[in-house]
């Protein structure tokens, strides 16, 4: 039997509309019915309710559980291993060899990376795929090194944690990577082949649920680079920019704010653009 719910009205959207931007920061055109409809109808007649009485449901939602669910059905989770290759490749020339320098010449002990937004995981362990020679060089100092990974959705932190992916999943990651870091699992009968990220990877990062909205985020240090793709490109420009420059505030001096190739024309006050989507905290 086909699930459906009528579809929203305009006044209707015009609420959910306001929601997801009072609470997450989104900006949602008009255009976005079709979304918000997509992606709620199925809940919506599981409940066996209507947008209006879900939206009551919603505001009233003490226990947190069904605005979670919400915001995982409305967030987007488009993300792959080494998405944009040129960027790491930037990241493995530039970055990389300046972090070793200084660990050799020990004038850094310590190493922190943020994968902000990092929905299920991929671009977090990519980096730390990238670097793990210089965790390695940091393997006898206490949290020498760490990365943190943050995002909204909680469906996808929880795919993200379990850091178990399928072969489409994997297409970008070389072969050696994969005989490295990943445990390999062949299909037989139902299962499909699955490759789980090893723990020796796993306990390098930590993934926790983190709202760019929050008046205060709970991260206790500063990060040498903070990786922020495709994620506040679907937020209004002031949130935008308050959010550009709160990230700046978590950088160490030096450190990079990198977002994706396609977000280019955006400007901060408190760092020095280096390259159309890489901004560096200069003091």
């Amino acid at each position: 039997m086909q699930s459906s719910v009528k579809k929203p009205t305009d006044e209707q959207y015009a609420k959910f509309k306001a929601l997801v931007e009072n609470q997450l920061g989104l900006d949602w055109s008009k255009e976005k019915k079709y979304l918000l409809h997509g992606r709620l109808n199925t809940r919506l007649f599981e409940l066996g309710i209507n947008y209006d009485e879900y939206y009551k449901l919603l505001i009233k939602d003490r226990s947190n559980r069904e605005i979670e669910l919400f915001y995982n059905f409305v967030t987007t989770n488009k993300t792959e291993f080494y998405r944009e290759p040129a960027l790491f490749n930037w990241i493995r020339e530039n970055i990389i060899p300046a972090l070793r320098e200084e660990i050799v010449n020990g004038l850094r002990e310590k190493i922190r990376f943020w994968s902000a937004g990092c929905s299920t995981g991929e671009e977090a362990y990519s980096l730390s795929f990238e670097t793990q020679a210089l965790a390695g060089m940091l393997s006898d100092v206490s949290n020498g090194y760490k990365i943190l990974a943050t995002d909204i959705n909680t469906q996808a932190l929880v795919a993200a944690h379990k850091g178990i992916y399928n072969q489409e999943d994997i297409k970008n990651v070389s072969h050696p990577i994969l005989n490295k870091y990943f445990i390999h699992t062949p299909s037989s009968g139902n299962m499909i082949t699955t490759y789980m990220i090893k723990d020796l990877i796993k306990n390098l990062i930590q993934f926790r649920i983190l709202n760019f909205l929050d008046k205060n985020y709970p991260i206790a240090t500063n990060f040498d680079i903070i990786l922020c793709r495709n994620v506040l490109y679907y937020f209004k420009d002031d949130v935008r920019e308050k959010i550009f420059e709160k990230l700046i505030d978590y950088l160490s001096p030096g450190g990079y704010l990198i977002l994706s190739g396609t977000e280019t024309g955006h400007r901060i006050k408190s760092a020095t653009k280096i390259r159309p989507n890489i901004f560096k905290k200069t003091h």
